[in-house]
């Protein structure tokens, strides 16, 4: 044992047996506190020195909690770890330093080395437990001053996975300070993985489940999605931010806050750029989530204004996958058919078009193509129907059996859809549930999907039965089941670059405009 390190045990000795006279020995403390600069047992021995008397030397207490900040930057991960804990000790013992001492852990959370974030971590969920209203305010004030996406993720991550989980189970101040905090960060520049935490607590929190907090957060969506803005596809993470937007809209709509301005966005900037999703790297994919998003939506969508300018951008893209029948009546080679395109747009055209019902009667050539092209397709979905009903699905691929359970139901809405709409004059009475929505369906597509990853729905083309396509089901939207994550991973990473107060072509990028400065400011 060296000679300082027997010195300081004689110094920690005189101290604890002070007891109550432990204020007496103030030259003590305070050579203890000289400890840090020694070894490494000498620096872990000062720290618990440090920490244990805290409480009884007011008047030394700034210079000991700077020791303590200096092990905070040691070289060896087990100093920083203990001079954390010790933190912790002191605020137990003298509350007043909790606030800065949160603000410290914060910081130590960023660190690259994982037990620096797990004890961290640790050390604040004990702080939450002394002190839970100033600890998320803290934690609050310090997200705001960071100028790093993935650093905010892990300070979330951690109020919302530890501190608050569940929401709705908090005392309404703390619960109060989650929804007034969350709405701040909001209307900020933010990446889609803050995004994808802040709404998912506030739409299972009290706020979330009112009309009022629901439209609240339709109305931040609708800003982050830039709605009153142009649709570029080919912009950098345009169709992904639209897609993880919508996801979490949905489960917000209803009747009293209807779907109405995103349904309008879908119809007349999305669709028009059909032809330039599909040239995305799995553009096939987007196209079939976009159209599973504008069925769902269309089902709470008010009215319009004007509904046929809308409705017309629909029945053009039904045109696209509802061929018409061949010239020559003779020959009877049916295309590849998008049953599962077709359902979305026919639910679509059959909700919306109600709303203006002349639409499909006003020109009778107009209504005589549809009626052929609601002929052929009928031929379409009868042959496949035939098809299934001769094979089995044993021996099927998962994706392939996926798909043959889904077949039946999204082949049914397709002939009652097409038999209200073969009406003279066409009718929009039926209801149907779109086949990806329905509760089978939804158990299949819950289990867990094999080493090769989530497997992803293919739309069903009429081609014999078989399936050849490799494109991947996207996932659902809803509250029970994971957020969609878009293929490239990139709208993740550079999300916080869109501005929304700013034109596109203007827009500043990252978050330099913000001023917030990096690295450590542990004893501001």
């Amino acid at each position: 044992m060296s000679d300082k390190l027997e010195k300081l045990y004689e110094k920690y000795n005189i101290l604890s047996d002070a007891k109550d006279k432990v204020s007496q020995h103030l030259n003590e403390y305070v050579e203890s506190i000289d400890g840090i600069k020694g070894n490494e047992n000498e620096k872990m021995l000062a720290a618990q020195i440090l920490s244990k008397f805290f409480k009884y030397f007011p008047s030394l207490q700034d210079k000991a909690l700077n020791a303590l900040l200096d092990l905070c930057e040691d070289e060896e991960t087990k100093i920083r770890a203990c001079a954390m804990r010790y933190l912790v000790s002191i605020c137990k013992d003298v509350k007043e330093h909790l606030t800065k001492v949160t603000d410290i852990l914060a910081q130590m959370m960023q660190l690259e080395e994982q037990r620096d974030y797990t004890t961290a971590s640790w050390c604040l969920l004990q702080l939450w437990k002394e002190d839970s209203v100033n600890v998320l305010k803290t934690m609050y004030n310090h997200i705001r001053s960071l100028n790093n996406a993935a650093a905010r993720v892990k300070c979330l991550q951690l109020i919302h996975n530890k501190f608050i989980k569940p929401i709705d189970s908090q005392p309404t101040e703390i619960e109060n300070i989650v929804v007034e905090e969350s709405k701040k960060l909001l209307q900020d520049e933010i990446s889609s993985d803050e995004i994808v935490i802040i709404i998912t607590c506030l739409k299972h929190s009290k706020y979330g489940k009112t009309a009022v907090g629901q439209q609240e957060l339709l109305d931040f969506i609708s800003e982050i999605m830039e709605l009153d803005g142009e649709f570029d596809p080919l912009e950098d993470c345009t169709v992904d931010r639209v897609i993880i937007c919508t996801t979490h809209a949905l489960p917000l709509f209803s009747a009293k806050n209807e779907s109405t301005k995103f349904v309008a966005y879908y119809c007349d900037q999305i669709l028009p750029q059909w032809d330039k999703i599909v040239t995305l790297e799995q553009g096939k994919l987007f196209q079939l989530q976009l159209l599973r998003h504008l069925a769902e939506m269309s089902i709470y969508c008010g009215k319009f204004e004007n509904p046929s300018l809308h409705v017309v951008q629909i029945f053009d893209k039904i045109k696209v996958y509802m061929p018409a029948p061949p010239e020559n009546a003779d020959v009877y080679k049916m295309p590849n058919l998008e049953f599962s395109y077709v359902e979305c747009l026919l639910f679509t055209f059959h909700r919306l078009a109600r709303q203006c019902p002349d639409f499909l009667t006003h020109d009778p050539q107009i209504l005589k193509d549809f009626r052929a092209r609601l002929v052929y397709f009928s031929r379409g979905v009868q042959g496949c129907n035939k098809v299934i009903q001769t094979k089995s699905i044993e021996g099927l691929s998962s994706v392939n059996m996926a798909k043959a359970k889904i077949a039946p139901s999204l082949l049914n809405n397709i002939n009652v859809l097409i038999k209200d709409l073969f009406y003279q004059p066409p009718m929009y009475k039926c209801n149907v549930t779109l086949s990806f929505k329905q509760e089978t369906i939804e158990k299949e597509l819950k289990k867990p999907a094999g080493s090769s990853g989530q497997k992803r729905h293919v739309p069903i083309t009429f081609d014999n039965g078989s399936t050849t396509s490799k494109q991947i089901r996207p996932n659902r939207s809803g509250d029970n089941v994971k957020l969609y994550t878009p293929p490239s991973g990139k709208f993740s990473n550079n999300f916080q670059n869109y501005d929304r107060g700013s034109s596109r072509s203007n827009r500043p990028r990252g978050r330099g405009a913000r001023g917030r400065g990096a690295g450590r400011n542990w004893r501001n």
